[in-house]
Parts: structure tokens; C-alpha cells; sequence
């Protein structure tokens, strides 16, 4: 049986050919975009659970921080209510900084697999290639 060569090749066998290459391409894109989100899934997942058990510890340290505080405005010989106030407002007025600062640096953060989706530009700039220089022939 004798092979086809570039020049005995029809127009509909270089098309199907060019699909079949194209679902590939595209079968492997898929692939590439799950495996980098599971990759990403995976190492949030571990951070978040060391950070929720470092936040949860931290939580106590703080409390007995003002705690301390407080009794040390006590110590110093402000009303126990007027230095609990004290360290009540400072306690917002620090939460809604932070709570401000969290904001812009969730506005700022890109969720996007940017090398997935580079390279599928680079796959259709390709095969818009392909297909002018099948058409030129």
C-alpha cells in the first residue's frame, strides 16, 4: 500500500487531519488548565489549614493582650469601664483599617491561569495559520 505524501493529500483528508490535530490540542489544553487549578486547589487548601490554626492561636494571644492592657490602664489609674472603652475603640477603629486594606488587596488579586490561556492564543494563532496556508493551496 503506498502512503500519501504532502502532495497526493486532498483538501478534505489535510482538514480532517487538521480537526483531529485541533481536538487534540484542545484535549490537551483542558488537561494543562485542570492540572494547574488542582495544583493551585491543592497548595491553598494546605496554606489555609496552617493559616486557620495560626489565626485561631493568635486570636487568644490577642484577647489576653488586652486584656492585659486594660488592667494595666487600671494599674495606671484610669476607671476600669473608661479603659475598657479605650481598648474597645482602638479594637475597631484597627478592624476597620484592616478590614479596608483587605478589600484593595482582594480587588488587586488575579484568579486566572494565565499560562493556560496564553498558550491556547498561541494554538488558535496557529491553526488560523494553518488554515491560510491550506486555503493558499
Amino acid at each position: 500500500m503506498a502512503t500519501a505524501t504532502s502532495d497526493d493529500r486532498s483538501i478534505g483528508t489535510i482538514v480532517r487531519e487538521l480537526m483531529e490535530n485541533i481536538s487534540a490540542l484542545f484535549r490537551s489544553e483542558i488537561a494543562l488548565l485542570k492540572w494547574e487549578l488542582k495544583d493551585t486547589a491543592a497548595k491553598l487548601g494546605g496554606g489555609a489549614a496552617l493559616f486557620a490554626g495560626a489565626v485561631f492561636v493568635a486570636l487568644f494571644g490577642l484577647a489576653f493582650l488586652f486584656v492585659t492592657i486594660t488592667l494595666g490602664l487600671v494599674a495606671l489609674g484610669v476607671p476600669a469601664w473608661l479603659s475598657a472603652l479605650i481598648v474597645t475603640v482602638v479594637l475597631f477603629v484597627t478592624a476597620g483599617v484592616l478590614a479596608l486594606l483587605g478589600k484593595r488587596k482582594f480587588a488587586a488579586a488575579q484568579f486566572v491561569p494565565k499560562e493556560s490561556i496564553e498558550q491556547v492564543k498561541i494554538d488558535i494563532e496557529a491553526i488560523k495559520a494553518d488554515i491560510a496556508r491550506v486555503r493558499s493551496h
